[in-house]
């Protein structure tokens, strides 16, 4: 990562020029974005190309937990083309480290959005997952914790009490991880000039 990446990467904003850079993968290179006017241009580590902001069909802001961290959120354009870019809120420094980029990573996203709305008016700016996969983790999650309440309840029935605090842990847990993946990524659509504040990390 050259050395006004890694500057801009904890204070992205400069004059008339956004920079924001992480590393997506736990073993890969480094990404830097440099948003500047109605372009975007990528830095992948081994090809470097341009986006007209003009070209974007979709802005969509995602919440997408790790193994890390469970404050990881998402931004991805879809082109008109099909293409879609994307940069996230966490950015790998070994196998077993990974450090958060909050600020950096909320300026750099709503400077791109405000961008983007200026270069296509008609762009569609959407948060959450799309609806099909909403639902399909609400359910996950609700047979999930049906399922719990019905092992807690023959447990209880049959005096199995450890059997049955053991699986209200495990739906305790559930609850925590789910919860948020449900709530936060309800579809919905939002204004460029207010992207979601659930969505964004802490300025």
């Amino acid at each position: 990562m050259n050395a006004d990446a890694e500057e801009n990467r904890s204070r992205p904003a400069a004059t008339g020029r956004w920079l924001y850079a992480h590393n997506p993968k736990p073993i890969g290179s480094p990404v830097s974005f440099v948003l500047e006017g109605d372009r975007l241009s990528v830095d992948t580590g081994r090809k470097t190309f341009d986006l007209r902001l003009a070209e974007v069909e979709e802005v969509r802001m995602i919440y997408e937990p790790g193994r890390m961290s469970r404050r990881v959120y998402r931004t991805r354009l879809r082109m008109r083309q099909g293409r879609t870019v994307s940069f996230t809120s966490l950015s790998w420094k070994s196998l077993m480290e990974a450090q958060e980029l909050g600020p950096a990573y909320r300026a750099f996203t709503e400077c791109l959005c405000r961008a983007v709305a200026e270069a296509n008016p008609r762009a569609r700016f959407m948060a959450g997952q799309p609806y099909w996969r909403w639902l399909l983790t609400a359910g996950i999650a609700v047979a999930c914790l049906a399922a719990m309440a019905i092992i807690v309840w023959r447990a209880l029935q049959g005096g199995a009490t450890s059997l049955a605090l053991m699986a209200v842990f495990l739906a305790a847990v559930g609850i925590w991880q789910l919860e948020p993946m449900v709530r936060l990524n309800r579809p919905r659509s939002f204004s460029p000039d207010r992207p979601p504040p659930d969505l964004l990390p802490p300025a």
